[in-house]
């Protein structure tokens, strides 16, 4: 993700990749050593019941998620991404390179943030990478990689292309059937890379740009579509980024001049969202309004315990983006704030951890204001709840065949109760699962023709 109207800083071929032991320790350390501190939670807006401390599990929500449904696909951006650049590519290694991670887990992780994102939020993530098996799949897998989008990439795969990955793992790895799919989420996260490239491609100005939107949404909505004759049932898709709510120095409020485009998207985005719940017979999607949750944020900042909200934390001095960059001989170009809690952007354009914190926050409770509730998830009163009705569906399930089971015969009925420990295998208690999400391995910058080749873990 970047700034319209600012330019792309790419690491030189020469510069020494000096994070090589910090993505081992990241590999190798035990999930129970990835310890996490309380966070102080979101400030409550008016009329809402104050909490003085929440863990950051409880702000994430992650076991009112994960313990619902049988796995995680995630497609999408660099909002979702959890690792997919290759860390020794240093054209590409941006978030594998210090400071990022630097509040979880302490050191590069491959998520573009301070520490966790979204996607941490949705799945019980207990380790970075695992070892290459398609069996280690039945958690789910994460196919998102930062800069990508509908038509843009940055050089690496369009999200048609990793819905085609999707396709290819699932069949390779025979640990999904119908049911198991049906019952799995889908989280895509596009924010906007298509229309940011865009218009950096024209110094920001935004002529022309309203007419890729159209387009745009329509890829996004045949991704649901394809996923979907895939057998998968459940999509939590993100609305777009505020392009002029970016860091800048001096800004003091977003700039105005690109919500004719935000409207449209979100308009377009709704329109076809409806028309997929009439079409697709046992669809169950939400849109998580990322935009509305930025703004409400940006209205009371204090509330939730932001400074600066234009000033990245990670920065060259006087600058808002050369994070992780680094001279010829490995000495840092940027400098990292002393408060990273304290701030709503981590670099040119990502979240920190504590501003996904907030965000995931308002998906999973909503906030209150004049005795009104306002949502932040559009199909669903709340992600959490969105989240029991996946559960719901297999409960229903089961019940619907205990009643079937009334009135078989004895052979029948073994081959009902085979079925019924499969199900419980796929939707019981987590707790004693390896399984875990894993990650696309290392996506390379890649051709169109070429994404057949890439590997995953």
């Amino acid at each position: 993700m970047f700034i319209p109207g600012t330019r792309r800083i790419i690491v030189r071929r020469d510069v020494k990749f000096i994070e090589d032991k910090a993505f081992r320790r990241s590999r190798d350390l035990p999930a129970d050593d990835r310890s996490e501190q309380p966070m102080k939670a979101p400030s409550p807006s008016q009329g809402q019941q104050s909490s003085s401390t929440v863990t950051s599990t409880s702000i994430d929500s992650r076991r009112g998620i994960a313990d619902k449904a049988q796995a995680l696909f995630v497609f999408g951006d660099s909002y979702a991404d959890t690792g997919n650049r290759n860390p020794y590519n240093q054209t590409v290694n941006e978030s594998w390179r210090r400071p990022y991670g630097s509040t979880w887990p302490g050191y590069p992780a491959g998520r573009y943030s301070s520490g966790k994102v979204q996607t941490d939020s949705y799945e019980l993530l207990r380790s970075h990478g695992c070892k290459a098996t398609a069996k280690k799949i039945r958690r789910g897998v994460n196919f998102a990689v930062g800069g990508s989008g509908i038509f843009q990439a940055n050089g690496f795969i369009t999200v048609a292309q990793q819905v085609k990955q999707f396709k290819k793992v699932i069949g390779q790895s025979h640990e999904f059937d119908s049911q198991k799919l049906s019952q799995s989420v889908v989280l895509i996260s596009l924010v906007g890379n298509d229309y940011l490239a865009f218009l950096d491609s024209r110094n920001g100005s935004i002529e022309g740009v309203t007419d890729l939107v159209k387009p745009v949404v329509s890829g996004i909505i045949d991704a649901v579509k394809e996923l979907y004759e895939s057998g998968l049932r459940n999509f939590a898709v993100s609305n777009i980024v505020h392009f002029g709510c970016g860091p800048q120095i001096g800004r003091t409020s977003c700039d105005s001049n690109y919500d004719e485009i935000l409207a449209l998207h979100t308009k377009l985005m709704r329109e076809g969202v409806e028309i997929l719940k009439s079409d697709l017979k046992e669809l169950s999607i939400i849109i998580s309004d990322l935009m509305s949750a930025v703004n409400h944020i940006f209205a009371s900042p204090a509330q939730f315990g932001f400074v600066d909200l234009f000033v990245p934390c990670c920065a060259a001095k006087g600058r808002v983006d050369m994070c992780g960059e680094v001279d010829r001989v490995g000495r840092a170009l940027y400098e990292v704030c002393f408060n990273v809690d304290e701030k709503f952007l981590w670099d040119l354009g990502h979240p920190t951890q504590r501003e996904w914190h907030a965000i995931m926050w308002l998906y999973s409770h909503g906030a209150n204001e004049e005795n009104k509730t306002i949502s932040f998830i559009e199909g669903a009163p709340n992600v959490i709840d969105w989240s029991s009705m996946i559960r719901e569906k297999y409960d229903q399930t089961l019940q619907e065949i205990d009643r079937l089971l009334d009135n078989v015969n004895a052979d029948i009925l073994i081959e009902a109760l085979d079925f019924i420990v499969g199900l419980h295998a796929t939707f019981g208690n987590s707790e004693h699962d390896d399984g875990e999400l894993v990650k696309i391995k290392h996506i390379q910058q890649v051709s169109p023709m070429e994404e057949d080749d890439v590997s995953y873990q």
